[in-house]
């Protein structure tokens, strides 16, 4: 779909207004008229739906549908076909009544268990033979089929979704709930929920260019528990994190201010639905990093609210949150607030001063970073990163992400490994080349991604290769907590277990090393590792996309809960038998060699082909793209089986043979 299709005129100003106009044209291109093949099995499988839709006042809200799997279904790429007869139904939701007057409608199917979510825009049509209900009584809702021709659709990425499995037992769907409880004002006991909240599902509408509609948007909003901030007792302050730029909510907010939200009380059995007008905030002070560094805020001010009960048969089993989450600072880190100030420049960027190189092992060097003025640095927990600015051989200036290894505990210094990578992408290779003693480096603030869940259950630590640098400072945290735990560093050789005497000293007898290669070979047996360990346990891994991709299937395989196995992949990484490979672009009629270092992306990217993406390690899936011939060498850890054998993730994964043909 063109550029133009995708967005509308508040889009285009909101990304404009926040310097991303180029990220959201690129990853807009992930919008289409038709669902995705591979997205058709994982609608059809939920049995949690949300649904936007605008009353007839102009007032958007966001509803939460529940039913068994399969009463939501694509029946093609054009269409999906709602079920009420398979559906838990609340005659009193504000959706009844909304699709009378306006027909406009936003989907979101999302499974939390798996941080995966599909979203479609479209007209929503009652397609049984009774017709349309005119009252939308609880009898005439009973057997009803709606279809929604879908407009636009198009997948999401799974930041800041924290996972939980919904369970509903059989018996709920035949409750009748009660009427809600409604208001303007929020109550002490409302002010708690929102406060208490970790997620909500967000509303949002723009006019069409007759004007006698409202386009609607469903979409979802995470974080910590206390990330939405209540003002008195109508107005809520919420942060805008940084996402996939195409601010479809913002952008609908922009021209239309007026949202409504639903949250969801896993824990007391009830859905709080408020509607009101809302207002974006620009470029404010955000001294605690409350908005994780974009200075961006939206607020909705409550005009109308309704709580309705659910049955307690509805279910949530938490598991963790998303790693992606943003912290704010603590009273100790806003002590030293402006020292930190004095660390990161206007454009969120650090200068530090190279202050020691150390050489672990032939391929292997470690770099102490501190700000030039000696001041503190910003904090970080373990297993958070460090994105570094580089020079690479042909001039081009690229952010390249390296764990923080050191304690984090240490506000002085980041300590950094980098391993030179002659097949990789010329990063490592540069910054070997140029971090030498004193040597000043642009940073940006750590970043967590991979970061240990706060419980009291055994820690099983794996690491392959330089993955052991953010296992490092996960094990350096695990010894300050005397936590329960062990680690399993494994790499070629005895000369790669670079931090072998580290691990040692931290560790002692819950230290285990392993070699494939060399004369006292010993390698690490995953199998009886998972079946051995008890599935109460929590592993954390970091290495290659083999490693984890079995630690993966060998928990499943005994039943270890999902959200017990957390990783971090090496991303990108060439292997020494890839080979130069051949793609073909059906769409733009062209082809590209890609070279044996390189992505595919990047051979993409080279050639001005523009290809949505995000984290660059196979992890978020915003870079599938749909394969029409050949054999996909998968080195991602995002699609499944089914998504396989008809996507491929460019950013990281290649072809079995020499060639492929693609779907741009």
């Amino acid at each position: 779909m063109s550029h133009y299709l995708s967005f509308h005129q508040g889009e285009l100003d909101v990304q404009a207004m926040a310097n991303e106009s180029a990220i959201a044209l690129r990853n807009g291109q992930v919008i289409s008229s038709n669902i995705l093949p591979g997205a058709m099995p994982f609608i059809a499988q939920q049995n949690m739906l949300v649904v936007s839709s605008v009353d007839q006042k102009g007032l958007p809200w966001s509803s939460v549908l529940f039913g068994t799997p399969g009463f939501i279904k694509a029946t093609n790429s054009g269409a999906l076909l709602l079920d009420t007869s398979k559906m838990l139904i609340n005659e009193h939701d504000p959706l009844w009544r909304n699709i009378l007057h306006n027909a406009q409608v936003g989907i979101l199917a999302i499974e939390l268990s798996t941080r995966r979510r599909f979203r479609v825009n479209g007209r929503i049509q009652n397609i049984s033979k009774e017709g349309q209900c005119a009252d939308c009584e609880a009898a005439s809702l009973t057997n009803q089929l709606f279809e929604i021709t879908v407009q636009q659709a198009y997948p999401n990425c799974p930041k800041f979704i924290q996972r939980r499995n919904l369970k509903i037992e059989e018996h709920s769907y035949l409750e009748v709930l009660p009427k809600p409880l409604m208001g303007n004002e929020l109550t002490p006991e409302l002010i708690d929920v929102i406060s208490q909240s970790d997620s909500f599902f967000v509303s949002s509408a723009s006019l069409t260019k007759e004007k006698n509609e409202h386009n609607v948007d469903a979409s979802h909003r995470g974080g910590f528990p206390g990330f939405i901030k209540v003002l008195g007792n109508r107005r809520l302050l919420i942060p805008d994190y940084q996402g996939n730029s195409m601010f479809n909510t913002l952008g609908n907010i922009h021209v239309y201010p007026k949202a409504g939200i639903i949250i969801v009380d896993f824990y007391n059995s009830r859905v709080l639905q408020l509607s009101g007008n809302a207002n974006i905030l620009w470029n404010q002070q955000d001294d605690t990093n409350h908005s994780s560094g974009t200075k961006r805020f939206w607020e909705l001010s409550v005009e109308k609210w309704q709580e309705t009960k659910i049955p307690k048969g509805v279910n949530w089993n938490f598991q963790d949150y998303s790693p992606h989450n943003p912290r704010e600072l603590k009273v100790k880190e806003l002590e030293v607030k402006g020292e930190i100030k004095s660390a990161i420049d206007a454009n969120g960027k650090m200068a530090l001063r190279v202050s020691q190189v150390a050489k672990k092992s032939k391929r292997i060097n470690v770099y102490q970073l501190q700000a030039q003025e000696g001041t503190v640095l910003p904090a970080f927990e373990a297993g958070a990163h460090l994105p570094i600015e580089v020079t690479l051989d042909n001039g081009k200036i690229v952010m390249r992400h390296y764990s923080i290894l050191s304690s984090s505990q240490e506000n002085r210094f980041y300590e950094i490994a980098i391993q030179n990578e002659e097949q990789g992408r010329g990063g490592s290779k540069a910054l070997h080349q140029q971090l030498r003693l004193s040597r000043v480096v642009n940073v940006l603030p750590p970043k967590n991604e991979f970061s240990l869940t706060p419980n009291n259950q055994h820690v099983v630590l794996i690491a392959g290769g330089i993955g052991i640098t953010p296992i490092l400072s996960m094990l350096r945290e695990l010894v300050d907590k005397n936590a329960s735990f062990e680690i399993h560093y494994t790499a070629k050789s005895e000369a790669e277990l670079a931090f072998k005497k580290e691990v040692q000293a931290l560790a002692g007898s819950k230290a285990h090393f392993y070699t494939s290669q060399g004369k006292q070979v010993k390698r690490l047996d995953l199998q009886y590792l998972i079946k051995n360990s008890h599935a109460h346990s929590h592993v954390y891994m970091c290495g290659p996309i083999r490693m984890i991709s079995q630690v993966r299937e060998l928990a499943t395989e005994h039943n270890w809960p999902e959200s017990h196995v957390h990783f971090e992949s090496f991303g990108a990484a060439s292997q020494p038998n890839d080979k130069a490979i051949e793609i073909s672009l059906k769409k733009s009629n062209q082809v590209i060699m890609v070279d044996p270092n390189q992505t595919i992306l990047d051979a993409l990217m080279d050639k001005n082909i523009s290809v949505p993406f995000d984290c660059k390690r196979g992890e978020c899936g915003m870079c599938a793209t749909t394969v029409l011939s050949g054999e996909a060498d998968h080195r991602d850890v995002y699609l499944d089986k089914t998504e396989q054998a008809q996507q491929v993730c460019v950013c990281v994964s290649r072809a079995k043979g020499e060639k492929l043909t693609l779907d741009l």
